[in-house]
């Protein structure tokens, strides 16, 4: 399949499983949030934090996987791409059976070590237990999922997605149906997803990359090491994202109370979607990347670059643009019973990092592509432990409670993407330091664009029932979308882009 063709196939499936995975958690927050309580809620959030804590680990193994096992794929090196792949595979089953033990101990004693409502204790336990398990499966099946990188088949990846989150929405419609709201019915749905997506990636693996053998004697301690001494980085990017983000629930538990943890929990969830929304449709340009920096094309990897800076301006824009402008009505609306207002502005500091950092999101991907990760790494731990130590400044000193621990962090996030991810990106494609900043400059003018179009629209109609706000919304944003493409795109590009949504409307 042509790079251009396929690229528009991984975009509609990752979007497309986006639009579904957005839906369950819009529906599933509001109803838990109504029946157990946005405090109860708070403790799913704080599970998978907790989690994201033990990864930093593995992190350094499989963020890393797909780059060393693909390159030697592309290279048709296949001896040497089955070590890479038996070798992560050893070690990843090897650290969830070390870490299975003092997991289960910790959870046992979790009303000791964190602040649990007494009347909630055994629930939460149950779910931690849960949670911890789904982690092992991800951890250990992780390396089945590189194959849809390497053979840039991300559309099959989507479709795998979208059937496990169907099958997740309908355990959850029955187990709340017909047993009393829990918090770990979450947790049991989402593990059964987990479960189909490890079985597929074996079953795919072996279809579209037969080459790769899985074998006990292929793997070495020589390729691990070699892996983790790149992804070590990676690591320490993840550790830094703990101490940027990641602490956030648990500082809330510790030092506010279990209610100011859930309020964040809500906040960051349209937030949290947002992001993942973006970074998500920025992994579609990562074969393409991974195919050209192999092959040594760095001004044709420069214009990839580039279209993608252009495709995620578009992509990022329209929704912080609404919950900027939008947020307080659609909060009165999604979740009464909470403190809106706080949990709005609460959101908007969470955006903030993608205010500047939204549209340059693939280079994230482009680092690790280039094996260029440290630099991240060092300037992230950096700004990590300046963003733990000010936010206990600030709890001790002032009031701001909750209000500092999201806010440092995010007013951080915002500075790190204009004066080091940008100019790191343009290092990475051989080009001056500065050679992003046009189109960062381009991307922020656009969301200002988005904003002010949403607030004017905000100002003159009443948007107090979700059929106004979805249609008078949906009506901004396509406004919205018209005059961006207006400053972003060439004639020509924008004659593309209609051509492609009509083939896709008349496909359909």
């Amino acid at each position: 399949m042509q790079p251009s063709r396929q690229f528009a196939v991984n975009t509609v499936a990752t979007a497309l499983n986006l639009v579904i995975q957005f839906g369950i958690n819009f529906f599933l927050t509001s109803y838990l949030v109504r029946t157990v309580g946005s405090t109860t809620f708070g403790f799913w959030g704080l599970a998978n934090s907790i989690v994201n804590y033990a990864l930093i680990v593995t992190t350094a193994l499989n963020s890393m996987a797909a780059r060393y096992i693909g390159i030697d794929y592309h290279r048709g090196n296949m001896s040497k791409a089955s070590g890479y792949f038996s070798s992560v595979f050893v070690a990843d089953l090897l650290f969830a059976l070390i870490i299975l033990l003092p997991s289960c101990i910790a959870i046992h004693y979790i009303d000791r070590l964190i602040s649990v409502p007494a009347d909630i204790v055994t629930e939460v336990k149950t779910l931690f237990y849960i949670v911890f398990f789904n982690m092992c499966c991800n951890v250990i099946f992780a390396v089945f999922g590189c194959v849809f990188i390497i053979k840039n088949r991300l559309d099959l990846s989507s479709v795998i997605t979208i059937i496990s989150n169907i099958i997740k929405a309908t355990i959850l419609i029955l187990l709340y149906w017909l047993l009393r709201p829990s918090i770990v019915y979450l947790g049991t749905a989402t593990l059964c997803a987990t479960i189909l997506i490890a079985i597929s990636g074996i079953i795919y693996t072996r279809r579209l990359t037969p080459e790769v053998k899985l074998n006990y004697h292929y793997s070495s301690f020589k390729s691990v090491k070699t892996i983790v001494a790149s992804g070590v980085w990676n690591s320490l990017n993840q550790l830094s994202i703990v101490l940027l983000q990641g602490l956030d629930l648990l500082i809330a538990n510790l030092f506010v109370s279990a209610a100011a943890m859930g309020l964040i929990s809500v906040a960051v969830m349209i937030p949290g979607v947002i992001s993942t929304c973006i970074f998500t449709l920025a992994n579609v340009f990562t074969p393409r990347f991974l195919e050209l920096y192999s092959l040594d094309k760095f001004d044709d990897l420069f214009h990839e670059l580039k279209n993608s800076i252009k495709f995620l301006t578009i992509i990022s824009c329209i929704p912080i643009g609404f919950l900027v402008a939008f947020g307080l009505p659609f909060y009165q609306l999604w979740t009464p019973t909470t403190d809106v207002k706080t949990v709005y502005y609460l959101s908007i500091l969470v955006l903030l990092p993608l205010f500047s950092g939204g549209a340059i999101s693939s280079t994230n991907y482009l680092y690790t592509v280039a094996d260029k990760v440290k630099w991240q790494a060092m300037a992230l731990i950096l700004t990590g432990i300046m963003n733990v130590t000010i936010v206990f400044i600030l709890l001790k000193t002032t009031n701001l409670g909750i209000y500092a621990i999201v806010g440092v962090s995010a007013v951080m996030g915002f500075i790190r993407n204009i004066f080091f991810n940008a100019p790191l990106g343009a290092y990475c494609v051989h080009r001056k330091y500065t050679a992003l900043w046009p189109e960062m400059f381009k991307s922020y003018i656009c969301l200002m664009i988005c904003i002010g179009i949403g607030m004017v629209v905000n100002h003159f109609f009443d948007l107090g029932t979700w059929p106004r706000l979805i249609l008078i919304g949906g009506a901004t944003a396509i406004v919205s979308t018209y005059f961006i493409s207006l400053l972003l795109l060439s004639a020509s590009q924008r004659k593309q882009m209609f051509a492609g949504a009509k083939a896709i409307l008349n496909r359909r």
